[in-house]
């Protein structure tokens, strides 16, 4: 297989400057990108500061505006929806689960839920010698696709936690896309978001006033990111209200285009990923890194997980929190139920794979 190009930081810079009169551009066709004048977690995932880049910030729009901007996108969103009942982003720009990965031609997305793993998937795969790019915000999706980033070929794998927005503007009908996504109980990520930003001085959105707040009370006055996976899905924002349409879209869509995994099975996802991405789990280096994240004794790298108090199941917190998550809930249950039947489905792509032929390239003829 060829070897991608790495992105050129050049390049990237000097496309910034004609993508940010593009992002200026769609802001009246594309009302997500109101988003980023806002300075919470809706906008950057509190683990994905590595990217270093900052958001545009529309200063001109009153709050009235914004929200009939959201109000307008969740609409656009919504009726897109096909017969099949998936969103439209997905139905054309993704390829179906029925078809075999081609690594060699497929750029895959990964869907980073704060909270669920994503930083250390991140960190293995460039362990496991991926180029990834990260496109934490809809200002740097508009220059990865002024680069052509997927079309190029520069990369392996796309981090990003606008699924919806980053596959309707990085892929198209000629390069579609395949995403890989790990999921977490919807009240266990809202829990561990609470005691993690209390601590996390290297955030943007770092919460040092939460720290010696009760936790009901942030439940009650400070939480605004409840059912944050069927939002995003529908291209919704946390303020905005999911419905159950919101909901049977997600299910469809996740059925029908993504590879799932669960943060509580995260070995068994990560080599269920490795299969979708070409990855040879019998080299040398795959080896070392696959024992480095999941390997036992001293050698076993930390993850960025924080440990904090535990909060019960049956306690007042975690009703709360669940009560608030309904959607999100479900859509987890049903997403470990697809974790059960994409068994069998992964090892097909594995069989169908390992009967390609590896490509060895010529070796040269001896001068005379």
């Amino acid at each position: 297989m060829a070897k991608r190009r790495r992105p050129n930081p050049v390049l990237r810079t000097a496309a910034a400057l004609l993508a940010g009169c593009c992002a200026l551009a769609a802001l009246a066709d594309e009302p997500l990108s109101f988003l980023l004048a806002r300075r919470d977690e809706e906008f950057s995932p509190y683990d994905e500061g590595v990217s270093g880049r900052r958001a545009l910030r529309s200063r001109d729009r009153s709050n009235e505006e914004r929200a009939a901007m959201a109000a307008k996108w969740a609409a656009q969103v919504q009726t897109q929806g096909g017969g099949d009942g998936m969103y439209a982003w997905a139905r054309h720009h993704l390829r179906p689960l029925s078809t075999t990965p081609d690594p060699s031609k497929e750029v895959a997305l990964f869907w980073h839920i704060p909270k669920s793993g994503g930083s250390t998937a991140k960190s293995l795969y460039r362990c496991l010698g991926k180029s990834i790019d990260i496109e934490s915000q809809p200002k740097d999706i508009m220059i990865a696709k002024e680069l052509q980033i997927v079309q190029s070929g520069e990369v392996d794998l796309i981090f990003s936690s606008f699924p919806d927005y980053a596959i309707t503007h990085l892929y198209d009908n000629m390069h579609k896309g395949r995403v890989l996504a790990m999921f977490r109980h919807p009240v266990e990520r809202l829990i561990s978001k609470f005691y993690y930003l209390q601590i996390a001085t290297w955030e943007r959105t770092f919460r040092p006033e939460w720290k010696d707040m009760d936790i009901l009370e942030w439940i009650d006055k400070h939480n605004l990111d409840n059912d944050h996976m069927t939002k995003k899905l529908a291209g919704k924002v946390q303020r905005s209200t999911a419905t159950e349409d919101d909901l049977r879209l997600a299910m469809r869509t996740i059925k029908a285009r993504f590879v799932v995994g669960l943060m509580s099975e995260m070995e068994e996802s990560v080599r269920r990923f490795n299969v979708v991405l070409g990855i040879d789990e019998e080299r040398r280096q795959s080896k070392r890194c696959m024992d480095q994240y999941f390997g036992s004794g001293n050698a076993k790298k930390k993850t960025n997980s924080n440990k904090h108090p535990k909060v019960e199941t049956d306690g007042e917190a975690w009703q709360l929190l669940a009560e608030q998550n309904a959607l999100d809930i479900r859509l987890y249950d049903y997403v470990v139920k697809l974790f059960e039947e994409q068994k069998e489905l992964i090892e097909t792509y594995r069989s169908a794979l390992a009967e390609v032929p590896e490509i060895t390239p010529p070796v040269p003829a001896a001068s005379s």
